[in-house]
């Protein structure tokens, strides 16, 4: 029986064709969740608290969001390393966390593009940012179908994920890595008509 890894190959090849530094595939079931970690949501850790509607409270409780992605499983884990002068680089900070972005929005149209009939779950590091200001909560949000929660809004602890599927965490002085994660759903009906045939 293949591994998630190998069923999903051909999705971490594309994620790296299309600017990734770094992709892998993970079970859902590796992927460690932590509750407590919408507490630096809570916290307004971000600047983003209460200020949008892929974000939390809007997003709902965590246990809620955990038992959506867990309904996925596997996940594709995509990751891009930037360049900084200095550990005090914010400027570069957010330099590479737009490169991410424009990756993340790279690779999203093709992932679903393997699933026409399958929903996949997206997540970015950070807040959704795709409208310059959000119109919640007095407005339904203007564009829910490109909108993308964040990562840790979701629970999960990020650096034991990637120590799980093979990548670093910290990828060396002087740089900034992000992470994106987008749940795939099942292969059995392919590979039951796979085996069929």
């Amino acid at each position: 029986m293949k591994t998630s890894a190998e069923k999903y190959q051909s999705l971490v090849d594309l994620a790296l064709a299309h600017g990734a530094d770094r992709a892998a595939v993970i079970d859902t079931a590796d992927i460690p969740f932590v509750p407590e970690l919408r507490q630096s949501c809570e916290q307004n850790r971000c600047g983003r608290f209460d200020t949008c509607w892929v974000g939390p409270p809007a997003l709902g409780p965590v246990e809620d969001r955990m038992r959506e992605a867990v309904g996925f499983p596997a996940a594709l884990v995509v990751q891009t390393i930037g360049q900084l002068e200095d550990s005090f680089d914010y400027e570069g900070m957010v330099a590479a966390k737009d490169v991410h972005d424009r990756v993340f929005r790279a690779i999203r149209p093709l992932v679903h593009a393997r699933f026409p009939q399958q929903k996949t779950l997206d997540l970015s590091c950070g807040c959704c940012n795709l409208c310059e200001e959000c119109t919640y909560p007095d407005q339904p949000c203007r564009r829910p179908d490109e909108a993308v929660a964040a990562v840790e809004a979701y629970g999960i602890n990020v650096n034991p994920m990637l120590t799980a599927c093979g990548l670093k965490y910290n990828n060396g002085p002087n740089t900034v890595s992000y992470v994106s994660l987008f749940f795939l759903p099942s292969t059995k009906k392919t590979e039951r008509f796979c085996e069929s045939t």
